[in-house]
């Protein structure tokens, strides 16, 4: 575990090392990302931390970020589009477009960011399995920098270092994002995720389309 740990927090260092203010944190203030903004911190306690929320997301994720933020300190800035009809047959990639991919577009454009920091991980689902820990498109960086843990690791940093966890995470949820399209007791960590849609288990579209 201790070599995992060192591992990501050299990858975070000389992301800052090499990109300095360029360079930012995606928090959706779910398990992963709490670790990732926790080990970032410890490379750089100013380092720009950015979360992209929607009018559907648990009022438990809005309290914790508030008591997160707080509690580590985190230059955090939030991006939320306005509650929007989204109307078409395909309505999960639509609002996922308009909430999600287009607000993170937005954060990395006004932040000034050339490069990002994401939570993703290997074991998590079907969509993520052959992920690099450095990735680039349209000219835009993302690094990856715990994509090489389980989820028991990500689980067991949080008791290490004693980071109180999302309350939904006690009721069997064991992946977060808006209310409607999240689900407790998955037999899959992300199959709760858009479950009985085309979508079920898959991306929002952040980690899959150019944010350029």
């Amino acid at each position: 575990m201790q070599a995992k740990i060192s591992h990501s927090l050299k990858i975070i260092a000389d992301g800052v090392d090499k990109y300095g203010d360029k360079i930012g944190v995606a928090c959706s203030f779910g398990k992963d990302s709490i670790v990732l903004a926790h080990l970032a911190k410890r490379i750089d306690p100013k380092i720009k931390v950015f979360s992209v929320m929607t009018p559907y997301k648990f009022q438990e994720t809005r309290q914790y970020k508030e008591f997160i933020t707080q509690q580590f300190g985190l230059n955090l800035t939030t991006f939320e589009a306005d509650r929007v009809e989204i109307p078409g047959p395909n309505l999960p990639e639509a609002c996922c477009n308009y909430y999600k991919v287009e607000q993170s577009k937005k954060a990395l454009r006004e932040l000034g960011l050339k490069v990002w920091i994401a939570g993703l991980r290997n074991t998590e689902g079907h969509t993520r399995e052959f992920l690099d820990e450095i990735e680039e498109r349209d000219g835009i960086i993302k690094i990856n920098p715990i994509l090489k843990w389980t989820e028991a690791e990500v689980w067991l940093y949080h008791a290490i270092y004693q980071i109180p966890p999302h309350p939904l995470y006690l009721q069997g949820y064991r992946s977060l994002g808006c209310e409607p399209c999240s689900k407790p007791y998955s037999d899959t960590e992300r199959g709760g995720r858009w479950e009985e849609t085309d979508k079920c288990g898959g991306e929002c579209g952040i980690h899959t389309q150019s944010l350029a």
